[in-house]
């Protein structure tokens, strides 16, 4: 079975809250690439407040553990300051034709 595996994720941003929100995430983009992640992309809906990106890794679950214990991203909980409500789910990517 395949360890590598993308997270999609999805945040509703506080009103007024994009420039603070930015900050962090760019620290956590580091972070997550640290520990080998791939940032997929990111999309922003700023009429909707929606914040949208997606990371993969060959190894998910084993470089997730890593990444969350890592005491940069501890402090980087404030992320959630900024975040109305989060839908994080796994996902397959499907070739375009």
């Amino acid at each position: 079975m395949s360890k590598f595996g993308i997270e999609l994720k999805r945040y509703r941003i506080k009103d007024g809250g994009w420039e603070d929100f930015y900050e962090i995430w760019k620290r956590i983009v580091v972070v997550r690439k640290r520990h080998g992640f791939t940032p997929m992309f990111a999309f922003e809906d700023r009429k909707n407040n929606m914040f949208t990106w997606a990371v993969s890794n060959d190894d998910f679950d084993a470089a997730s553990e890593r990444y969350y214990n890592d005491p940069e991203r501890v402090e980087l909980h404030v992320v959630e300051d900024w975040v109305v409500e989060w839908e994080i789910t796994r996902v397959d990517q499907v070739p375009i034709p």
